[in-house]
């Protein structure tokens, strides 16, 4: 019996072990720790035959750790016949190969995946293992941040041409049309910062409503917001999607205005351990609002626009303050 069919028959009707994390764009230590004490964990609690799937979530991808073959069984016989050619005779099942796998969220982006050790290595010499695991890991943490940077780049530069649309618009009315349209009073001399604040609002929204129609589409369906909190994976990919979401505002701020102005750079990193433990709070607590009406709809457009505005009012008012209101 190859190692093929001992995972087919093992995987057919055993349950995966899982578990997961979601890592923080500015701590690489945090991470390294995080994953040390999941795998650990995992060591210390299962057999080296269990079958499992530690996920690293991060703001454009994810991260597996997994034994080859659990996802695509085809990648197992592959592998085992790559083997062969390279070595000779492969024993086939003695050795479950351990892999990390790279799964962009960015389209025409490549899926990425490296044999680092094998299952019973992790178990048999952990400490020795680990650093093997965490240096493919971080390495794609690095990738991500490449996209992540990129997709912030992306909204900066389009943000120019927004701000110049409604500074146009702006211009070319009284005084007294701007108040009527915008319900407060413009002066002139405000034109260029109220039309930056509204560009910048402009994309923090495009975020929004992709994180709302994302969660409307492959969350909610068809189904009542409380099915998908009852649901262990849809509850997380849920609270993985609003993390995601708070990060892609918070580098979009950081892009923006903290480029350019360490200072300003480090003042914002400083609050965003405050302001992300706001928004989970406040996202929180709207959901279990949300769960207690009765045969409700959730509108994710509403729910996302609520909890991340504010956010990012914050963050442009911090930015403000910092620069003393002239961004």
């Amino acid at each position: 019996m190859d190692a093929k069919e001992q995972l087919n028959r093992k995987y057919a009707n055993t349950a995966i072990y899982t578990s997961a994390f979601y890592a923080d764009p500015d701590d690489p230590l945090n991470n390294r720790t995080k994953l040390f004490e999941g795998l650990k964990s995992f060591v210390m609690n299962q057999h080296e035959d269990t079958p499992f799937s530690l996920q690293v979530m991060t703001t454009n991808s994810e991260i597996n750790i997994m034994p080859l073959g659990l996802v695509d069984l085809d990648e197992l016989k592959a592998y085992e016949k790559e083997q062969r050619q390279k070595r000779g005779l492969f024993k086939a099942g003695d050795e479950i190969p351990l892999v990390v796998k790279f799964i962009p969220h960015v389209k025409d982006e490549e899926v990425k995946q490296e044999v680092v050790t094998t299952t019973q290595e992790l178990f048999t010499d952990f400490n020795a293992t680990f650093p093997k695991v965490w240096a493919v890991v971080n390495e794609y943490l690095c990738a991500n941040q490449i996209l992540l940077e990129a997709l912030e780049a992306d909204l900066v530069s389009d943000a120019v041409d927004v701000q110049k649309e409604y500074l146009a618009n702006f211009t070319q009315m009284s005084a007294k049309e701007r108040e009527m349209v915008l319900g407060f009073e413009l002066k002139d001399d405000n034109l260029d910062h109220f039309a930056t604040f509204m560009a910048d609002m402009h994309e923090v929204q495009a975020i929004v409503l992709s994180a709302a129609s994302f969660s409307t589409k492959e969350l909610l369906g068809e189904n009542r917001f409380a099915e998908v909190m009852n649901d262990n994976v849809r509850r997380s990919t849920f609270f993985w999607v609003l993390d995601n979401t708070f990060y892609e505002v918070f580098y979009y701020f950081l892009t923006q205005y903290g480029t350019d102005n360490p200072k300003l750079s480090k003042h914002l990193r400083h609050q965003k351990a405050t302001l992300i433990s706001n928004m989970r709070n406040d996202a929180f607590e709207r959901a279990q609002k949300e769960m207690s009406m009765v045969d409700s709809t959730i509108d994710f457009n509403k729910y996302f626009s609520d909890v991340y505005i504010p956010v990012a009012e914050q963050l442009a008012a911090e930015v403000d303050k910092f620069s003393g209101g002239h961004v």
